[in-house]
C-alpha cells in the first residue's frame, strides 16, 4: 500500500469538496490502486467559523508556512483563490520538496510560467486541470493526445456565470440586470461579478489552455477582452429571428505562416449548427480543431466543488503515479 500525503491550502467549498470526495473514493482507491490519500494538514483563515462535519478540526492550521514546510507532506493542493498569498505559498512549497496541485486560475494565468520553471527546477510537479474548466479534462486532453494532430483552433464557453445570464436572457426574456440578480441569488455569479461578465475569467482560462500548448507570449495576437453587459433584450430578440443564440465565446486560431495565434474574447452570435450553440445554463464546452483530427468537442460541467474536486484529486493520482514510478526506479 502506497501513502500520499496532503497539504491542504483553503477549505471553502472547493476544499471541503476535495476532503467528501477522498472519503468517498478512500476505499476504491485503496483496493484498486494500492494507494491512501491522507490530509495531513488543512490551513484556514479563521479556525473558529463553522464546517462541515467531514473537516477534521485537529488537523487546521492557520500557518501554511507550517503545512509547507511539513516533511511528511508530498504534495500540496491550492484552493485558497487570490494570487498574492496563493503565489508565495506554492513556490515555498516547491522549493521544500513538495508538488503541487492549483485550482487557481488567476495564479496560473498570471505566475503559470514562474510557477512552472520553479517546478523544474526542485524536480516537482505542478498540476493545474481544475484551474480551467472545473470537471473537463481538456488540459489531460491537450498533454495527451495532439502528438500528430497540430492544434489549429480553439473555441469555447468557459465562463459558466456568462453562459447562465445568456441563457435565462434567451429562455425567460430577462434584461441583463435581472438575469445577473438571478445568477447570484443561485451562487452561480458572486457579489462582485466583473471577472465573469467582463470576459477576464475566461481570458485566464485562454491563457492558460496556451501555456499548457507551448504558445509563446509574443505570438499571442489579442484584439480586445469583451464581456456581456452591453447585450440587451432587443439583441437576443434579433437573434432569436434568425434562430441564432448570443454566447460569451473565447477562440485562438493559429496562422501557419506567420506562427502568430489570434485570440479573442467576447460575445458571438451563433447559428443552430454550431456545435456550441446547444450549451447552455452554467455548463461548459471547447472545440479543439485539429489539422489531422478535425473538431473534438469537450463539455461538462465547468465550475462546481464537486467538479473541480474531482479534477483537483485526478491531478493528485498523476503525481502519485509518478512518485511511484520515481521511486521505484
Amino acid at each position: 500500500m502506497d501513502n500520499i500525503n496532503i497539504g491542504l491550502l483553503g477549505c471553502g467549498v472547493v476544499g471541503t469538496g476535495i476532503l467528501r470526495v477522498l472519503a468517498d473514493k478512500r476505499d476504491t482507491l485503496r483496493k484498486e490502486r494500492g494507494l491512501s490519500i491522507d490530509v495531513r494538514g488543512i490551513v484556514v483563515r479563521d479556525l473558529d467559523q463553522p464546517r462541515d462535519n467531514i473537516v477534521d478540526t485537529a488537523k487546521l492550521h492557520t500557518d501554511w508556512i507550517q503545512v509547507c514546510a511539513d516533511d511528511d507532506i508530498d504534495v500540496v493542493i491550492e484552493v485558497m483563490g487570490g494570487t498574492d498569498s496563493a503565489r508565495d505559498a506554492v513556490l515555498y512549497a516547491l522549493r521544500h520538496g513538495k508538488s503541487v496541485v492549483t485550482a487557481n486560475k488567476e495564479l496560473m494565468a498570471k505566475y503559470g510560467e514562474e510557477i512552472r520553471r520553479v517546478a523544474r527546477e526542485y524536480g516537482q510537479f505542478v498540476r493545474f486541470e481544475a484551474s480551467v474548466l472545473a470537471g473537463i479534462p481538456v488540459v489531460h486532453t491537450l498533454e495527451t493526445y495532439f502528438h500528430i494532430s497540430q492544434i489549429v483552433r480553439l473555441r469555447g464557453i468557459m465562463n459558466g456565470t456568462s453562459n447562465y445570464i445568456l441563457t435565462r436572457m434567451h429562455q425567460e426574456g430577462l434584461a441583463f440586470a435581472d438575469a445577473l440578480r438571478a445568477a447570484q441569488a443561485l451562487g452561480y455569479a458572486e457579489a462582485n461579478p466583473d471577472m465573469d461578465v467582463d470576459g477576464i475569467d475566461a481570458w485566464c482560462k485562454l491563457q492558460i489552455l496556451l501555456d499548457c500548448i507551448g504558445v509563446p507570449q509574443d505570438a499571442r495576437v489579442g484584439t480586445e477582452i469583451g464581456g456581456i453587459r452591453s447585450i440587451s433584450q432587443a439583441d437576443i430578440r434579433t437573434a432569436q429571428t434568425q434562430n441564432c443564440k448570443i454566447k460569451h465565446i473565447v477562440s485562438a486560431e493559429w496562422d501557419v505562416a506567420s506562427g502568430l495565434v489570434n485570440w479573442h474574447v467576447g460575445p458571438e452570435t451563433l447559428t443552430l449548427d454550431d456545435p456550441l450553440y446547444a450549451i447552455d445554463d452554467v455548463q461548459n464546452a471547447i472545440c479543439i480543431d485539429g489539422d489531422a483530427s478535425g473538431t473534438i468537442t469537450l463539455s461538462g460541467p465547468g465550475a462546481g466543488a464537486l467538479p473541480t474536486a474531482s479534477a483537483v484529486l485526478e491531478d493528485v493520482l498523476k503525481i502519485a503515479q509518478k512518485l511511484q514510478v520515481s521511486l521505484s526506479v
